[in-house]
């Protein structure tokens, strides 16, 4: 098991309802004396229990591999499991702080009122977190190892000339990229340069693969594709070995002054904003691994911002939701950067 968060959420969940159920049976035996304290007390470690949950199912983000839909579902689970967390802590208190009343259907009534409020979004954050494990996967090895041998075979498939190397755009907005033997034509066709100039060539690694070499001739360059869109994942797989300097993957773009960005640059990966030209480092991370090679992605989804790099975490930021914008990269340096492939997915 990868987390503890799947052992330690389900007992608060347990433990709120079991006391809402208790507080019932209470409404119906009144001279069952015990009964209110007995559901104050299992509210107080069911409270206890959330905070457990959310401490847990923050670490556990750090830990499994969350991509495409899911990482918009896995958004409001946070959000949601928050509010569950905060409500049941003043309902405890609250619960508490009636310890010695004795017990009196005008006060009982409204506090097993109180506490069936709760239980809505206690289910929506349990509907959000079953859905990651048995609608997205999440968590799941074989799902994540089913992935990884897709991705080998699509790879196979355009050296061989035999895979679509750039889908349009979706009805929704989304799309993907791939080098294959026409990459430079089909990313010139698509992508826009809105600052600076790269001159592009296609080039083959030792196992044939096709990358799009960009080489810089006048920085920074911002290179961008597709319509504006609200709640965003980009990926791209790139190698920067040959490059000096930073590389931003671009979402929300609305001049090539304003955006959000995921920034990778001297074994750092930033996220931040730009407003008018005023760059603002939100969250930063500095990883032990090289950065040179590899799949970068970046989430924009509501008030919630992540950076992965192969799979892998790297920086989680929260910020003010921002409007819709397009996507694309920006390059400030010199050198050349290879892409293998870019692809962008619109979350709901």
């Amino acid at each position: 098991m990868p987390n503890l968060h799947p052992m330690v959420v389900h007992f608060p969940i347990a433990l709120i309802i079991v006391a809402f159920a208790v507080d019932v049976v209470a409404l119906f035996f009144r001279k069952i004396s015990i009964l209110p304290r007995m559901s104050t007390i299992l509210y107080v470690l069911g409270a206890l229990g959330a905070i457990g949950s959310v401490v847990s199912g923050e670490a556990a983000v750090e830990t499994v591999a969350v991509a495409g839909q899911a990482s918009s579902i896995l958004a409001n689970h946070e959000d949601v499991g928050e509010i569950v967390m905060y409500y049941f802590l003043i309902y405890a208190v609250l619960r508490l702080a009636l310890w010695w009343f004795s017990f009196r259907l005008v006060f009982w009534i409204p506090l097993t009122v109180i506490g069936a409020i709760g239980l809505i979004p206690l289910y929506q954050a349990s509907s959000f977190g079953g859905r990651l494990v048995y609608e997205q996967g999440v968590g799941v090895a074989m799902v994540d190892s089913m992935a990884i041998e897709l991705e080998e075979k699509e790879r196979e498939l355009l050296r061989m000339g035999m895979a679509e190397e750039f889908s349009g755009l979706g009805e929704d907005g989304a799309w993907h990229w791939r080098a294959g033997e026409n990459a430079v034509n089909t990313f010139n066709a698509a992508f826009e340069t809105v600052t600076g100039q790269v001159v592009t060539d296609t080039v083959q690694d030792s196992e044939g693969n096709y990358w799009l070499a960009l080489s810089i001739v006048e920085s920074p360059a911002m290179i961008t594709y597709g319509i504006p869109v609200t709640n965003v994942e980009l990926l791209a797989e790139m190698d920067l070995s040959d490059f000096d300097g930073s590389t931003r993957l671009l979402h929300h773009v609305t001049d090539s002054l304003s955006y959000h960005f995921m920034e990778v640059e001297d074994g750092m990966i930033r996220l931040g904003v730009s407003v008018d030209g005023e760059m603002e480092i939100e969250e930063e991370s500095s990883l032990s691994q090289s950065l040179e090679v590899g799949v970068f992605r970046v989430v924009g989804d509501q008030t919630h911002f992540r950076g992965y790099f192969d799979g892998d975490l790297a920086v989680h930021g929260h910020g003010s939701a921002p409007g819709a914008g397009v996507t694309g990269f920006a390059i400030v340096g010199s050198g050349t950067i290879k892409l293998a492939r870019m692809q962008m997915t619109v979350l709901q």
